[in-house]
């Protein structure tokens, strides 16, 4: 609110728990911090595992009134009131470094790791699709679907900063501990990995579990939250944001 950051109820309790600041005033529970501070207290609370939500006053007064004016139907008690909306969620892999979200003295790479897994029960393996992420510096590595040849996606198809490697898409057979899978994820270490949910086999949870043990992880629901290759590809290049001269 205005140049100051409020938490309210649970949020309130593990800012005073966590981030070491004092209660305010008030019959619920309620703390809080100066906007200047946003910086050192979010990414204390990202080190510690949580994710951050910024919330910001979308509208003066004045636009509210104006909105008012415009309403076909009666104004309620809650139309009466400056809108405010999430406008960002952070995590520790989506972690940008800026004025408000974190500290850009910062060297080591915080990669967010996607791993997309199909078992092939005949031939007793597996076929790893993975997309590493350095959110700080806005550069990312994928594995090329195997639908498409790697020359459609030569050096030039896309911006300076998007590279797209083969090494990292694997086959990794029973009688095989993962040593490619390994070798990723030794040589880019993330700091968060999401995962497919219900499709990713027990020994890959294993796997994942033994060798990140201190790492975030979260599964996605598939389709909704975990999108597959062909639909991610169509997304970026309907949005411009590849140019991926499939035509």
């Amino acid at each position: 609110m205005g140049k100051f950051y409020e938490l309210f109820h649970m949020d309130a309790v593990v800012g005073v728990n966590e981030l070491g600041i004092i209660y305010m005033k008030g019959e619920q529970a309620h703390s809080g911090f100066p906007e200047i501070a946003h910086t050192r207290y979010a990414s204390t609370l990202l080190q510690k595992g949580y994710k951050v939500a910024r919330i910001e006053q979308t509208e003066t007064p004045d636009m509210m009134n104006d909105r008012l004016k415009t309403m076909s139907r009666m104004a309620t008690k809650f139309d009466k009131v400056v809108r405010r909306e999430v406008c960002r969620v952070t995590t520790k892999g989506t972690q940008t470094f800026s004025f408000l979200d974190g500290d850009a003295t910062e060297a080591k790479s915080n990669f967010l790791l996607g791993i997309a897994e199909k078992e092939d029960s005949s031939e007793g393996c597996s076929t790893y699709g993975v997309c590493f992420v350095d959110t700080s510096i806005g550069k990312f590595h994928a594995s090329i679907p195997s639908v498409y040849s790697y020359e459609q996606y030569s050096e030039g198809h896309f911006l300076p900063l998007v590279t797209f490697t083969t090494h990292v898409q694997t086959r990794q057979h029973k009688e095989t501990p993962f040593p490619r899978l390994r070798t990723l994820i030794a040589h880019y270490t993330p700091v968060q990995v999401l995962l497919e949910r219900g499709k990713c086999s027990q020994k890959t949870n294993q796997l994942i579990n033994n060798n990140l043990i201190s790492v975030t992880k979260e599964f996605l629901a598939p389709g909704s939250e975990f999108w597959e290759s062909g639909k991610t590809l169509k997304r970026l290049a309907e949005e411009t944001i590849l140019d991926l001269r499939m035509n």
